[in-house]
């Protein structure tokens, strides 16, 4: 990994842990010294925000399937051109050494460790060309060749039934609190000042 993107990632973490610490402690000290408060405030935050009303509109179905065989010519010529433009790309192109040493050079890796990578990349190009060639073909000549295959692809998968559980509203957490208020504080308290303690510590040592 590139020492820029490291010490970025080091950095967002120590400003992370610092502000989840500090927030424990004002947090903490809320729920030991007034609790009441702090159910007050934590109300606004508790609403209930539904996704089935964008749910709704991501369940609309648009069919591509009868302008595609309207024009059956025009879109198989086109994806038979795209088809041979990658498998003529993949196949007599590319350069594997060169390509290996140009993304060593960008990345910083050894060419070995790239190598399986782009060969995976290349036979899975090489397969979908083949694939999209195929289909290319069936819609110039024998279209109905894919009827059978559209019927099994054509499946319609509903988000609103995969997403219900994730609507249904979940606050045991929140009365355990509710119900433990000084005791739970008291871990949060102790656990943001164990956290900037920590942090403290690292930074200098590390200074």
């Amino acid at each position: 990994m590139h020492p820029l993107i490291q010490d970025w990632l080091l950095q967002s973490a120590l400003i992370f842990l610092a502000l989840g610490g500090v927030a424990g402690i004002l947090v903490g000290a809320l729920l030991v010294f007034r609790p009441g408060a702090f159910n007050a405030l934590s109300a606004p935050l508790n609403r209930w925000v539904s996704t089935r009303t964008l749910d709704k509109t991501l369940e609309s179905n648009f069919s591509l399937d009868p302008w595609l065989y309207r024009h059956r010519h025009w879109t198989g010529a086109a994806i038979l051109l795209g088809a041979l433009f990658v498998l003529y790309f993949f196949s007599v192109k590319l350069d594997r050494t060169e390509t290996l040493a140009g993304l060593a050079r960008h990345y910083h890796y050894y060419p070995s460790m790239l190598a399986g990578l782009l060969d995976a990349l290349v036979l899975s190009a090489l397969l979908g060309a083949l694939c999209a060639a195929f289909v290319a073909l069936c819609l110039l000549f024998r279209p109905s060749l894919l009827r059978g295959f559209e019927a099994s692809a054509n499946q319609w998968l509903s988000l609103r039934r995969a997403l219900k559980p994730l609507e249904i509203p979940r606050d045991t957490l929140d009365r355990y609190v509710e119900r433990h208020a000084r005791q739970a504080g008291l871990f949060l308290l102790l656990g943001g000042l164990y956290t900037l303690v920590l942090l403290a510590y690292s930074l200098a040592r590390g200074a």
